[in-house]
């Protein structure tokens, strides 16, 4: 990907709003330009990565409870 020219932070509600949203676009994507569908490949991979970093380090916190 390019360079990053703005950064984000999520709360886990977001992420997941952001992971179903990302998922419905690429499920209803009409075609026409190749690389916006590579984009948001890209991205729902990046954003699952995020989700699943965040359920393995807070694993500890929902095991307790």
């Amino acid at each position: 990907m390019d360079e990053a020219v703005a950064t984000f932070a999520y709360d886990l509600n977001a992420l997941n709003l952001e992971y179903k949203t990302t998922c419905d676009a690429l499920s209803r994507w009409a075609g026409g330009d190749s690389s916006e569908q590579e984009f948001l490949i890209w991205k729902k991979q990046e954003v699952f990565r995020a989700l699943a970093e965040h359920s393995f380090l807070n694993a500890s916190e929902v095991a307790d409870h």
